[in-house]
Parts: structure tokens; sequence; C-alpha cells
């Protein structure tokens, strides 16, 4: 690492020449290959999954998309004169269009076989006009159904409701993302990022290092989707990934670069020492969420398959411009890195403007003097809210929970009111392997059906699930006799994501599909929407534990490394994972059971096994890089201070230095993600606030108070190791060609001594450039005895300043 660092300082303008270069031909490289993400619905090997496959030798090429137009009279009858004509006008136009394979008359005797209940309703008040894409109900025509939406909600009037259903229309509502809340966030963030940094040389390198790493992520996912299935949420996802990760890393080095000009090191000096201290841990960081990505990759989990490749694509790339890219452009900014008064004043008296500590060193006294306090507060705060976790509930969601706002939800209550609520999503059971005579003649087109045989299996399956309790009807839909292959739909009483038609599913499965078929050789599988969501939720509670004991032994690898101490590895990791279910916790309160959902416009529902997928993957890799971080600091071996003082008066000034700007780096993701808790649709809403409640506990609760308190609860310990343990850990890393320089950083005021300069103590950083030619520093400034505050315990043998 330090003859990396080294390197690049040195041939600083090859290094961003080279990452240009590769970034161009990268993208260049990526639109001429082009992408082949692949859409995953299921998970291999369930029951739904070789439902799904059964499907495609009932219908070549799968199950066509089947949208639904729903109509409702706002006054009157839906059989009035005027209105039907309006909907024959609107059948006939529909089927026009592009993509469109028919449309289905409500008021013609064919509308109640795909549906299964008649299309108009028993009241008179609505209808539902079928329409049948080209497109295959896995991969719609998304275009052809935009059409088909516009076509049909311009026939919306004063007289006559019209709402839109199906596959189709649900991707592109989920699709749907509002740039007002999200241009918002990215304003909000950058003004955080300027609050920060300041000078504009500094913004500029985070803004560099962001655009760089997201550039050369999305090319390398592009690249990457060749090789192994990738899924279409990947892209955006490893980008987030890139972006907070680099950021983050970006801010802190730009932070504690600028404080090393203060001092009144040279700007080489300064880029040198800060990325000791904290470019390695951030790097280390980027590595261990690698190293995370690749073992999710062998845990064969579908929900997390597809996006644990482009993850490890995006810690790869963030750690390569940490490590390269972030030196360079430093070294290139130079002492623009400084704003304009604090650059002439560094000219004219050799050191910068002193930063006064305010609250924070407050802060910092308050947790070094009552840690045991604070640190049980803050594990109650969190134990209290992962509680409500018990109570998660993997599954699907379904258009009723979407906010009345959107067509979707429209229309599902317009079904469940009117018709019955198992209609939004009903349970598809696909049957393969029929005796020939176990295919009877129905009324089916023609084409599909097949003459009169013995209807004994394919009825007694038909009738077992038509009379299983919470079933409305059971019909067959299609029949292939090439393939002796047939599909059978089963409208439920619930609602597709109520635990009664999980339980439903569960039921059929076990109990009756089994005693129908018993005793032959045909095979049933159950799909749909309900069974589909329930087979992803049993496969990622399977993979979880696995997943998350891998995330802990990474995490506990790395702080090992760093404090070189069993104990507190243990105590920081459990509370890691303490703050990771309270923030699981927290959606649950929200999403599953409901309190406070009214206040997002949502409905209480399932959460989606994919979306807490992404909320883990994303929380991880945004915290392990500031935890290496604040930890670095907290426990730098050169930090001890002086013969006869306490260790704690280290830990209290690393915690004044870096945990503001750790916090800063963090509420700059956090208004990013609350731009995705601002959008209309619950998806983005779960994934926008779960992100922002896990990251805010990471940095306001993990880091801001119990990790600190965690690092003074354990100082005597610290303490007690010997010097020369931390000297010889130091020096592994260098060679006899290493030229340590000697760096006194002192105060430049009594308020400013117990904040991150280290006032009234020496640090040392060895620096090794190519050749073995040493970074040196220069000390500025008096040497003033540092006043610690009244928050703070007086040392022995002095009295208290105040």
């Amino acid at each position: 690492m330090r003859l990396m660092t080294g390197w690049c300082l040195r041939y600083r303008w090859i290094v961003v020449g080279t990452w240009l270069v590769v970034l161009v031909a990268g993208n260049v490289l990526a639109a001429h290959e082009g992408t082949r993400y692949r859409q995953v619905f299921g998970v291999a090997g369930t029951d739904s999954q070789l439902a799904t496959d059964a499907l495609t030798n009932v219908v070549p090429g799968g199950l066509p998309d089947a949208e639904m137009i729903v109509v409702r009279a706002r006054e009157g009858d839906i059989n009035a004169p005027a209105v039907r004509q309006r909907i024959a006008a609107m059948t006939t136009r529909v089927a026009r269009l592009p993509g469109v394979a028919t449309a289905i008359d409500p008021y013609g005797p064919a509308g109640a076989l795909l549906l299964g209940v008649e299309p108009v309703a028993r009241d008179g008040r609505a209808a539902i006009v079928s329409v049948v894409m080209k497109g295959a109900a896995t991969t719609p025509d998304l275009g052809a159904v935009r059409r088909l939406i516009t076509t049909a909600r311009a026939y919306d009037g004063p007289d006559m409701q019209v709402e839109m259903a199906g596959p189709g229309t649900t991707m592109i509502v989920q699709g749907d993302i509002s740039v007002t809340p999200i241009a918002l966030a990215v304003a909000a963030a950058a003004i955080i990022l300027c609050l920060v940094v300041r000078a504009p040389g500094g913004v500029a390198v985070c803004a560099l290092v962001a655009a760089a790493t997201a550039a050369g992520v999305q090319a390398g996912v592009t690249l990457l989707s060749h090789r192994v299935d990738v899924s279409p949420l990947a892209p955006p996802f490893a980008v987030m990934i890139a972006v907070g990760v680099s950021l983050g890393a970006a801010v802190v080095v730009v932070h504690r670069c600028q404080a090393e000009m203060r001092a009144g090191r040279q700007p080489l000096d300064a880029v040198a020492a800060s990325l000791v201290q904290s470019g390695r841990p951030l790097t280390r960081g980027g590595l261990g969420l690698a190293v995370v990505m690749l073992g999710t990759s062998a845990l064969r989990g579908s929900v997390l398959a597809g996006l644990a490749p482009a993850a490890f694509v995006a810690a790869a790339v963030a750690s390569l411009a940490i490590a390269t890219l972030l030196p360079a452009s430093l070294a290139v900014a130079g002492r623009a890195l400084l704003v304009w008064t604090e650059r002439t004043h560094l000219r004219a008296t050799g050191r910068g403007l002193p930063v006064r500590p305010g609250l924070r060193s407050a802060w910092a006294g308050l947790v070094g003097r009552f840690p045991g306090v604070l640190a049980a507060a803050a594990v109650l705060l969190l134990a209290a809210l992962a509680l409500p976790i018990t109570g998660l509930r993997l599954g699907g969601g379904d258009g009723g929970v979407d906010p009345t706002s959107e067509t979707t939800r429209r229309a599902y209550d317009i079904i469940s009111a009117d018709y019955v609520a198992g209609l939004n999503g009903p349970v598809l059971v696909a049957i393969s392997n029929l005796p020939a005579a176990g295919l009877p003649a129905a009324a089916h087109p023609p084409a599909a059906s097949l003459p009169a045989a013995n209807p004994t299996v394919l009825a007694t399956l038909v009738d077992r699930l038509g009379t299983t309790p919470g079933v409305v009807r059971a019909f067959p839909v299609l029949q292939n006799p090439a393939t002796r292959t047939a599909l059978i739909e089963v409208l439920t009483q619930a609602q597709p994501r109520s635990a009664q038609a999980s339980d439903l599913v569960r039921r059929l499965r076990t109990r009756t599909v089994p005693a129908a078929v018993a005793g032959t050789a045909v095979r049933v599988h159950i799909g749909g929407q309900t069974a589909l969501f329930d087979d992803m939720a049993t496969r990622f509670t399977r993979v979880l534990p696995a997943f998350a004991a891998l995330e802990l032994v990474v995490l506990g690898v790395c702080v090992l490394a760093n404090v070189r101490c069993v104990g507190p590895t243990v105590a920081i990791v459990a509370a890691s994972a303490l703050t990771t279910a309270a923030a699981l916790g927290a959606i649950t309160f929200v999403f599953c059971d409901g309190h406070l959902a009214g206040l997002l416009g949502v409905r209480a529902g399932p959460i989606e096994p994919f979306v807490l997928g992404l909320i883990l993957i994303l929380s991880f890799a945004l915290a392990i890089g500031m935890h290496l971080t604040l930890l670095r600091r907290l426990w730098d071996p050169q930090g001890r201070p002086p013969d006869g003082e306490d260790p704690a008066t280290a830990i209290r000034s690393g915690h004044a230095d870096v945990g503001p700007v750790v916090v800063a780096a963090s509420l700059i993701v956090i208004a990013v993600f609350a731009g995705l808790a601002c959008q209309q649709v619950r998806t983005m809403k779960l994934l926008g606030l779960g992100l922002a409640v896990g990251v805010a506990l990471d940095a306001l609760v993990l880091r801001v108070l119990l990790l600190p308190a965690l690092v003074h609860l354990t100082r005597d310990a610290a303490g007690r190791r010997p010097a020369t343990q931390a000297a010889s850990a130091e020096n592994t890393e260098n060679t006899e060609n290493t030229v340590p320089t000697r760096l006194t950083t002192r105060s430049r005021a009594p308020r400013a001594a117990a904040v991150g300069a280290m006032a009234g103590r020496e640090v040392e950083a060895a620096v090794r450039l190519p050749g073995g030619r040493g970074v040196a520093g220069q000390a500025a400034g008096p040497t003033v005895t540092a006043p610690w505050n009244w928050f703070e315990p007086p040392r022995r043998g002095s009295p208290h300043p105040d």
C-alpha cells in the first residue's frame, strides 16, 4: 500500500491519464458489445420455477402477457347503451395497436374463458376487457404496453373510469421513478459535500473519484453480463455501491489531508500522511466487501446471485480508485484543497487557520467520561428498534400496496370489490405427463383441445382444487395434446399478498394435489404470484444465515487486523449485528406491521426478498470502510499519549477528529436514499427508507456513540499493550529503505487542542517513495498544553483547568 501510494504521488499525471484512457476504452467497448442482462423471476429448483418451466410445454414460448382494462361506470350501469358503445370503440381501437394479439369483448362469450369469471360484474357496475399481448408474461413488450395504457386511459371520462392491470403494467408502474425527489436529494447531498469539504478543489477531487468509479463500474457490469447471469437491477445497484464507497472515502481522505496541510505540512506530505491514516482502512473495507460478494455468489441464492457479481465489480473498482486515483488527484490538486483564505494564511505564516473544536470535542469528552452508561443506552435503543423484527414476513406485494395515485391500485380495488380478490393474482397449476385419456374435450378453442377422452385425472384434479377451502373456482385454461400438458387457474378468496393465500398454496402442495394424483405418473407444479414470492422467501431465508455470517466474519477479520485484540473485535462485530437488526426492525414496524404506513402512503404487506437483499448488501458496503476508518484513528498505535497520561486521551482526540467527518460522509448518502423514499411506489419507498435508516443508525448510533464507547471500555487492555508490539506491527509494513519522517502537530489555541491535531503529542508517519526516498514534513506552531474541557475527568497529578 505504501509503495503504491508513493508511486501514484510521484507519477500522478500518468495515473490520471491511465484512468481516463481505460474508462473511455471500457465504455466504448461496453457500448459496442451491448448488454445481456437476464431477468430471473423464480428460484431454480423450486416448485414455482418448475411450474414456469412446464408452462413452456403448454404454450411454446411461455404464457402470453395478458393485460386487463378495468372499466367502471361512475354513474348508472355498465350496460347502458352509451357506455357499451364507448367500450366497444375502445376494444376495437386497442385490438389494432402494434404488439396486441387480441382484445376480447367483455360482452361476448369468450371473455369468461380467459378470466374464469364473467367479465361483467354481477352488480352491472364494472367490466373487464382482456387484452392478450404478443410478448410473454415474463418478458412483456413494455413499449406496446405503454401504448395500450395511453390508448385505454384516454377513454377515462366523467361517465366511465378506466384503469389498467397486468404484468406489463405492473413493471411500468414499479419502474416509474419521479425525477424531482432524486434531483432534490442530489442537490442536498451536494450542499452537504460543499459544507464539509469547503474548498472547490476538494469538492472537485471527490466528484472526480465518484464519477470515475461510476463510469468504470457501469462498463464493467455491462461486459460482465456476457459471462455470468446479471440482473437488470445490477447496474444501478452497483453504481450506488461504487459511488457511496468511493465518495465517502474521498470525503474522509480530503478532510484528513486538509487537516495535515493546516498543521504546516507540504501538500505531498499531507496526502501521504492522510492516506496512511484513512486510505488504508478504506481500501481494506472495499476489499472486504469484494470478498463478501464472492462468497455470496457461491451461496447460489438466486435472490442475490444476480446482484453479487455486480457488487463485486463495484467493490473492486472502488478499492482501486481509492488506492490509485484518489492519491493522484489529491497530488494534482495540491494547495487547492484549501480555500483561498487558508492558502493565503498558510503562505504568510507557515501554518493554517485554527479550527475550533466546538460541539464535537464536548461530545467526545462526554463519551469518554461516561462510556458504560452511554453504551448501555445505545444498546437499549438498538434492541428496542430490533424487537419488531420477530414479525418480519418475506413475500411479495401486489397492486393493493401501491398508492391510490397509481392505476394498478385503483384497478386492484375495483377487482377486489366487484369480482374476487384472487383475480389480481391467480394460482397457476401446471400439469405434465398426462395420460392420453386424461385430456378431456373442454369448452376451449378447437386448436387447444383434444378429442373426447376419459376425463378422470384432470377432472378429479380440477374438482379437488375447486372444493379446497379458500378457493372460489378452479378451471382448466389451456391444454396441449402434443406435449400432454395442461394449465389450471385457481381463484382464491384471499388477496395474493396475504398470509391466507400463502397458507392455501402450502395446503394445495402438501395435501390437495398429492391426494388427487396419487397412484398416477402425473406431475403437478404450483406457481403464480403468491407461490413465486413464497419460494423466493423460503430460499432467501435459508441463505440469509450464511450470508450474515460471511459479512460478520469479514468485518471481524478487518477489525481484528486494526485492533489486534479479540475482545474489542467481538464487541464491535456484535454491535454491528445489532445495528443491522435494528434497521430491519424499523422497516418491519412500518411496512409489515403497518405503523406509520399512512404517512408514507403505503399499505402493510410482506417485504420482497430481493429488496431486503439490496438493503443488507448496500448497508454493509457503506459501513465497513467507515467503521475501519474510525477504528484506525481510535486505535492508532502512533497516537499513544505521552508517558503517564491516560490512554483515553488519544481515543477522545481521535473521536473528535474523525467522528464528525465520517458522519458527514454518511449524511451525503442518506440524502440520496431519502430521494428514493419519496417515490410513489412502495418498493422504492421500502428500499430508500431501509437504506436511509440503516446508514443513519450506523452513523449516528454506532459510530458516534457505541463504537467509541466500546473502545473506551477496553482502553485498559489497550493501555497494557507493550509499546514494542505497536511499533513492531507498524514496522512490518516498512523495509530498510523506508525513510520515516517525524511530524510534531501542535495546537494553535487551547480550545483547539482537544481535536484532530492531537495537541501536545507527536505523530510519526513513514511513507516510502520509489528509490527509497522518503516524503518529509515539517513541524509548525508553538507547543501548548491542552486543557481538557469540563466533560473530561481531570488527569492524575494536575488540577482541572476549569
